[in-house]
């Protein structure tokens, strides 16, 4: 009878075993995660690190030997210490916070990862290394702009303009800021083209706060009764930056992004109202439609009285002066390093190189770098550091997109998207080109260079061929393959595509069949082609009429 009574008991034992374990799987959930963060919440330490909470519905629960990972092929990357229950036990109705840091050595509520913001998956799994208790695939991130279910162990997932680390998750409804309609673009014909390489109508709206603003929820709509609330589901797409500008689409193409609007004016003059999601009117404007590719916007940004715009400034200040950017070319980068090149603190980063073209030293100070078009002025090199930023005639310079700009100047607040994306080099006015590349998914440790170096065609250079810093196709010197050589008047490519760069041995002017001057080249290097398509002539500027040369360009 007692050897009966202890096997009853020891059955009754692991069915309360095996409860307590389906109802911990059940009840503790990856609640909200942050993988771009710069300010919404810092650690210990005073860092703004990507972090991971974890909301526990159960009894109290240590997760010490509890994993978090990155990878579905591998989901014991990180395991929760032992050794420090303080840090690892969640109490019922609870919240943990795991800093996803890389930088274990700082605590044990800091795991040995980071996360990508553009979207990936999060696992935490049981102490069998199996069995996942929970995980999340995670789509593209803003700054400052967490994910998180709608309320505390909910099914729907939503972004928070106001992350809740620690705290049971709820939307703060945010008062409409001080924003401005600061141009409009009704007659678009070949100014700008969008993504999708269409000339539409676009607006633009300048935010003179101190504050990102996500304008999704916000409703654009006009005096003849259309009207569009943009998606908030898209945060990266329609968050204007503190001080910054953010371009709308008025295309009717709503399935092109987040940024195109259900709104098609007509090619007329009208008035177009911003409203926030309180309902309160963030700005009317009234706009003025006349020559084509001529913009209608405030004089300065968001003063009362407007002005057409010939050159017109979409996405930068409508008070800028243009600076022509030095010839500087990108010429190799690498959006998954496993096993590639390392930075300072011996971490594999994604990178990218930039190569001066000129006979000239050539300071980076002031330059921008982004990896979205609606954001051109998303990194700035910063000024006042010649020593390092400066680049010597024909040098390279390798920069780390890691989103970690605490390691120095050659390490951008962005990473790539490994899925392919764009990288844009700007001079220091924020809007003038020195060069572009859209790049497609690469493998680990593949590169994307150009052969030959600065102006050839682009392609995959394996692993093991990757030259960071240094020439991809080294077939001669790099004094002999600078951009030109000076005393020759020539172009590349040739013909050019419409909106694409073009590469010009000399200051020069492109007139049109009329002989019309139609763009001004005013220094030697890259140009962006403003033109649309067709026959034109390049003519050198030069006083000496010995040296009077012409160039038939055709634009694609």
């Amino acid at each position: 009878m007692q050897i009966k009574s202890l096997f009853f008991n020891l059955i009754l034992l692991l069915l309360s075993l095996i409860v307590f374990e389906s109802s911990t799987f059940a009840q503790t959930k990856i609640n909200e995660v942050l993988a771009s963060n710069q300010l919404a919440f810092f650690d210990d330490f005073f860092e703004y690190d990507d972090w991971l909470e974890i909301y526990h519905e159960g009894p109290i629960l240590n997760l010490a030997g509890y994993y978090l990972s990155d990878r579905a092929d591998n989901l014991t990357k990180w395991q929760f210490p032992f050794d420090d229950a303080g840090n690892t036990t969640v109490l019922p109705g609870g919240h943990m916070i795991v800093w996803l840091d890389n930088d274990a050595e700082q605590g044990s509520n800091h795991a040995t990862f980071k996360l990508s913001p553009d979207g990936e998956g999060v696992y935490l799994t049981q102490p069998d290394g199996i069995t996942i208790v929970d995980s999340l695939t995670f789509p593209q991130q803003q700054t400052d702009i967490s994910y998180g279910r709608e309320c505390d162990g909910c099914e729907e997932w939503i972004y928070f303009n106001v992350p809740t680390p620690d705290y049971s998750n709820s939307v703060t409804q945010l008062t409409t800021p001080l924003l401005y309609i600061n141009e409009v673009l009704i007659s678009n014909t070949n100014n700008l083209l969008d993504e999708n390489f269409e000339a539409d109508s676009w607006v633009e709206i300048y935010n003179p706060n101190s504050f990102q603003v996500n304008l999704g929820g916000y409703t654009f709509s006009t005096l003849e009764g259309d009207s569009y609330t943009v998606v908030d589901n898209l945060p990266w797409e329609t968050t204007v930056e503190e001080g910054g500008f953010l371009l709308f689409w008025l295309d009717g193409d709503m399935e092109q992004g987040g940024h195109h609007l259900d709104i098609v004016p007509n090619i007329s003059s009208g008035t177009l109202i911003l409203t926030g999601p309180d309902e309160d009117v963030a700005d009317v404007y009234n706009y003025e439609v006349a020559l084509a590719n001529n913009s209608w916007g405030r004089v300065s940004d968001g003063s009362p009285s407007s002005s057409w715009f010939s050159t017109p400034t979409p996405r930068v200040s409508n008070t800028l002066l243009i600076i022509p950017p030095a010839p500087l070319v990108i010429n190799e980068l690498m959006s998954s390093n496993l096993l590639d090149t390392i930075d300072e603190s011996g971490i594999h980063e994604d990178w990218f190189e930039i190569v001066n073209t000129s006979e000239y030293d050539v300071d980076l100070a002031g330059y921008y770098v982004t990896d979205r078009l609606n954001n051109p002025m998303k990194y700035q090199f910063p000024l006042g550091i010649p020593d390092s930023t400066v680049i010597e005639p024909g040098g390279y310079v390798l920069i780390f997109a890691d989103e970690d700009g605490s390691e120095g100047w050659n390490h951008t607040n962005f990473k790539f998207n490994s899925s392919g994306e764009v990288l844009v080099l700007r001079s220091v006015d924020g809007f003038s080109i020195a060069d572009s590349v859209h790049f497609p998914s690469l493998s680990l440790d593949n590169s994307w260079g150009r052969d030959i170096d600065l102006t050839g065609e682009w392609r995959v250079f394996t692993a093991g061929e990757t030259t960071p810093e240094y020439c991809n196709v080294c077939t001669s010197s790099i004094s002999e393959n600078l951009l030109f050589p000076l005393s020759e008047f020539v172009c590349y490519p040739n013909p050019v595509s419409a909106n694409a760069s073009i590469a010009v041995s000399h200051p020069s002017e492109l007139h049109d069949l009329k002989g019309r001057v139609v763009q001004r080249f005013l220094y030697a290097g890259m140009h962006v082609i403003t033109v649309p398509r067709g026959l034109y002539f390049l003519k050198e500027n030069d006083s000496d009429i010995s040296k009077y040369n012409v160039i038939k360009i055709i634009v694609e």
